[in-house]
This record gives C-alpha cells, structure tokens and sequence, in this order.
C-alpha cells in the first residue's frame, strides 16, 4: 500500500544464518531486471541497490535508462576508504554523468563512519575473511570451543595473512586503529573503553591481533567492539556529502540491529558538520536533511514548511543539538540485544501538525496522527 520503490542487494556481506547468502546477492542480472521492469510499466517508483562490485554505476544507469526512474547505489565502495582514498569520488562523478546524460543515478551518503557494534561471539564484520571460516558450525555456547578456535595460533596466522592480502568487498582491511573497546565486560579492563586495539598493542608492544583475541577470550568473549571502516575522515568524506550525486540518508532503518544503530543520522549530521565542522550552514543542512530527500524520492508535499502542507517538524536547539554513541540494551524478546542511541538538544517532534515526542518521552496518543505515505510523483 505504501512501497515507493524496489529495492535488492548484490553485497557481498549480506549473508544469513550460518553464512547462506541471501538470495538476491547470487541472483542473476536478468533477474534483477525483470523485476525493476515493472517500475517503467507503472511510471512510478524508485530502485535502490546494496551494489556491491557487481551493479557498476553504468549498470545502474541502464536500468535507469531503461524504466525512466531513478535508481540509488549504497555500497562501502561509494564510502570513503582509506585504503583508497580517491575510489569514492569516482563513483559519484559516474553517477553525476549518468544523471546529466538524462538517466538518473544517485548514492545513499553516510554522514558518519560506518560502525558495527560487535562480539567475537557473532563477529559478523569478521566473518568475510576466510580465516573464520574456522568457527563455521563452532556453537556459541558454550563458548569454550569458540575460544580455543580463536586461541588456536593456526586462526590466527590465517587471519593476519588475510589482512595482509585483502580480498574486495571486505569490511575491515586491517587498520587496528579503525577499532575500538565500546563496552569492556570486566571491571579491571573498564580503562580501555573507547581506546584502539591499535593504541593498546602500541603501548604493549604487542601484536594487535593477539591483543584483540587474547583480551576478548578472557572476558569471555563479552567484550564489546566497535569498528569504524568508512566515511571515517573528515577531510575524505566532506566532499562526498557537497556531492550533487549524493543524497543525505543512509542509516540502515532498524537493520542489522545487534550490531549498529545508525538512527539520528541527521543529528549527527547538524552537530558535527554544521556546528562542529562548518562544512554546512545551518540553513543548507536543513535542506539537506528535508525538502533534497523528498524531491529525490519523488515524495510530494513532504520536507517544506509550506501553507497546506503535512506540518512534520522537529524542534531543537542548534547549539545542543546531537546524538549519543551506540550503547547495548537488553529489550528483544528472549533477552536479545540490539544497540540504541539517545538524542540531546532536541524538543519535540510533530507529525502532521501533532506532538507526538516532547523530546524525552513519547506522547501518549489516543490516536497515532501519522498516515501511510502511498502517493509518489511520476
């Protein structure tokens, strides 16, 4: 009733229970196609893809081209990557040529860096190395087995021969100052929350991967990690966010919720690159985070504060304004985890002209105000 669009992934980390890969990643092409025909049948929609290597931007041009609807790339490899540094900007000037020759292609951008919360339990950001294809089948309780996988020397030279010669698509190149500590599991290690495997090996002179096994194991595997491996530098990322190809949005929705939380993107995004960075004024940052979105999306009377429109607002103090790093709750059915983040300096939120959160708490609502949106612009 309400879908804008298709979306697919060919990402090559999109795998499921015990490392099947999902469906549309094997996928062929002309499957993909069959399928994104219907939105040029129709005259409406959008389609947007987790790429991968293998939708190039001039593959997603010519489904562009041949359904006359806009299609949107998100893959790491449109991230900035440090190991690459210029890859990123090609993409987007691919992107850009395409939208000038008349067949619009647009990237999701991610204004922060690319976190996953993780435990060596389920290392889900690990698990494209072929070295952990050791722990494959290896149950996780209890966790003894697992610990003497990691324990074992064999593990780990595998693994460092893998970060020495990466295969594409991986998450995480070697670059042990791009992880950190986010929640230690015991007391006596509480001192190395927010600190880098990288630093700590440095200062134990030590090597960084028998620092990250040897620490998580004798926490018993609860030590909680947070990798950072793209759109983590300022100065490789600000041109990618000014990018015309560029559309301010990627945060996941909920997704892969054990491991992340990209919610409040567009809070960071005010606090850290119009009020800390200045890269944005306020004025474009807004703009960027509303009424760009909308019209990219062809989603009409949305993301303007205009006479007749859906009055849809967020109230909040510019000097304030923020978002709180991922922390762990405990709230999913079983007891299962998922990362949350808290907002600060904001006030309220409306929808449709209705207080719905005065800025702690949600506003209990005889009748939610909000509707399906399930009308989209040709």
């Amino acid at each position: 009733a309400g879908a804008i669009g298709f979306a697919s992934s060919f990402s090559p980390n999109h795998s499921g229970y015990g490392g099947r890969p999902m469906p549309s990643t094997i996928a062929s092409e002309a499957e993909l196609r069959t399928l994104t025909g219907v939105l040029g049948e129709v005259g409406r929609g959008v389609f947007m893809s987790a790429t991968g290597t293998r939708a190039t931007p001039e593959v997603m041009e010519s489904i562009a081209a041949a359904n006359g609807r806009p299609a949107f790339i998100s893959t790491v490899l449109t991230m900035y990557n440090e190991a690459a540094p210029e890859r990123a900007l090609t993409y987007y000037e691919r992107c850009a040529q395409a939208t000038a020759r008349g067949h619009e292609v647009g990237i999701l951008t991610s204004c922060q860096a690319l976190s996953f919360d993780f435990t060596l339990t389920n290392p889900y950001v690990l698990l494209s190395h072929s070295a952990f294809d050791a722990i494959s089948g290896v149950p996780c309780e209890p966790r003894v087995p697992l610990a003497a996988v990691y324990r074992d020397a064999s593990f780990r030279n595998a693994f460092r021969a893998n970060l020495a010669n990466p295969k594409s698509g991986i998450l995480f190149l070697g670059n042990w100052d791009r992880i950190e500590v986010s929640v230690a599991a015991t007391a006596k290690n509480r001192a190395l929350e927010t600190r880098t495997i990288g630093a700590i090996a440095r200062e134990r002179n030590a090597d960084p991967v028998d620092v990250f096994f040897d620490l998580a194991i004798e926490e018993n595997l609860d030590t909680h990690f947070i990798g950072k491996f793209f759109q983590n530098d300022d100065a490789g990322v600000a041109p990618l966010l000014k990018h015309s190809a560029g559309v301010i949005t990627l945060s996941d929705a909920g997704a892969h919720l054990i491991y992340m939380c990209d919610a409040g993107f567009g809070l960071h995004f005010l606090s850290h690159w119009v009020r800390k960075t200045g890269e944005f004024t306020l004025e474009e940052g807004i703009r960027r985070l509303t009424s760009d979105c909308a019209q990219r999306f062809r989603i009409p009377e949305r993301g303007r504060l205009v006479e007749g429109a859906p009055a849809d607002l967020l109230l909040f103090d510019p000097a304030t304004v923020g978002i709180s790093k991922p922390y762990p709750v405990h709230d999913l059915p079983g007891g299962g985890s998922r990362m949350v983040r808290t907002s600060t300096g904001v006030h309220g939120v409306w929808v449709n002209g209705s207080l719905i959160h005065d800025g702690k708490n949600y506003v209990d609502l005889a009748k939610g105000p909000g509707q399906v949106l399930d009308r989209f612009d040709a």
